[in-house]
């Protein structure tokens, strides 16, 4: 009872440093006339291999802007399906397309070799697969300048078990955003991510990471904070854009341990100690579920109510905001298939052989 009580006690503390910190974010004003982005010194570079559905989709969203960049450049990866017939006729806007040569692969090299094609101060980097708003870049016009900025990037499900696996990711952006306020953020998405071009070429030491093909996102950020350049995190509502949900389990798995590879690899101290907090506690709650559901279901039934109590009443105004109201519903689940669901990644991580794009994703 008495060690379940001080997790408790804990546990709210965590929630009110993490609420106190997210809303702060929320509330911190991105407007100073004297500095806004300027579209005309903005370019979109967007990678990809393989995805000529997603292309589609995207060129299609990127002609209904009613704002634009000064230029898109999409950079081809060694795509084999038919992609180029995709970017004929599109004269209404500056496209640029370019292929990396032979002896150059993975995300990583496509983004640099966009970033020095540039001729603008600021890059925005787009995965391929990104939905968003017609207004996207009026808002964007909005954002105080900063060595990097980290957009928001939210999923769509089309069912509930997909829902279900978004609830991780949000989770750790709420984090992120607490920790942009108290400190300094630990985490971004490649997605969507917003970046001067001078900084990015000054310190993005691409050689140090080249041989893990997933990372580019994580390893610029570690390397703008160790060289001391302003980062800063958006809110949650500003220029978001949208991605597809994992739609099968296997595609979620590696995805997951994509993730989880690139923040060990990153050994960034802070996110290691964020990181150590929540599965410290998951697995506090966890133990204490198993030893009382075996010795008394009724205080079992107990404990566990007050936990999922606790969670719903810090994050329904979160998951509210971010119209994902019915996460709320799934934390009785959650609560218990979270411990086991990071051990079932962290194992799978060291004995899966990982994979991205059909290549390895470590060499």
């Amino acid at each position: 009872m008495l060690g379940f009580s001080l997790i408790c006690v804990s546990y709210v503390l965590f929630y009110v440093i993490l609420n106190i910190g997210w809303y702060g974010t929320q509330q911190k004003s991105l407007i100073k006339p004297e500095s806004k982005i300027n579209c005309e010194d903005l370019t979109v570079v967007i990678p990809f291999r393989n995805e000529q559905e997603n292309l589609s989709m995207l060129l299609k969203n990127i002609n209904e802007l009613k704002k634009v960049p000064s230029r898109f450049i999409f950079i081809n990866d060694h795509s084999d399906d038919n992609w180029k017939g995709l970017f004929e006729n599109q004269n209404n806007i500056s496209i640029d397309v370019y292929s990396l040569d032979k002896d150059k692969n993975g995300k990583k090299e496509a983004i640099w070799e966009g970033v020095k094609r540039t001729e603008t101060k600021y890059v925005l980097c787009w995965d391929a697969d990104v939905c968003f708003k017609a207004d996207y870049f009026n808002e964007l016009q909005e954002l105080q300048l900063a060595d990097l900025i980290i957009l928001p990037v939210h999923f769509k499900s089309n069912n509930i078990l997909q829902a279900l696996g978004e609830i991780d990711f949000y989770l750790a952006n709420f984090v992120n955003q607490a920790s942009a306020y108290w400190l300094r953020p630990v985490m971004c998405n490649g997605a969507n991510l917003l970046f001067s071009k001078s900084t990015y070429l000054e310190v993005n030491n691409l050689k140090e990471h080249q041989h893990i093909l997933s990372g580019d996102d994580m390893f610029l950020l570690r390397q703008m904070i160790k060289n001391k350049k302003s980062v800063y995190c958006a809110p949650t509502k500003t220029c978001a854009v949208t991605t597809q949900s994992q739609k099968s389990f296997s595609s979620y798995l590696n995805q997951r341990m994509r993730w989880l590879g690139k923040s060990l690899y990153i050994n960034d101290a802070l996110l290691n100690c964020w990181a150590m907090v929540q599965f410290v506690f998951s697995v506090g709650f966890f133990t204490c579920f198993i030893y009382w559901i075996f010795e008394d279901p009724k205080t079992f039934a107990l404990f566990f109510i007050i936990k999922c109590g606790i969670d719903l009443l810090f994050l329904s105004r979160y998951f509210y905001s971010i119209k994902k109201t019915i996460f709320t519903f799934f934390i009785p689940v959650y609560v218990l298939i979270f411990p086991i669901y990071n051990l079932f990644i962290l194992s799978s991580f060291y004995f899966k052989k990982q994979k991205w794009k059909g290549r390895k994703l470590y060499n």
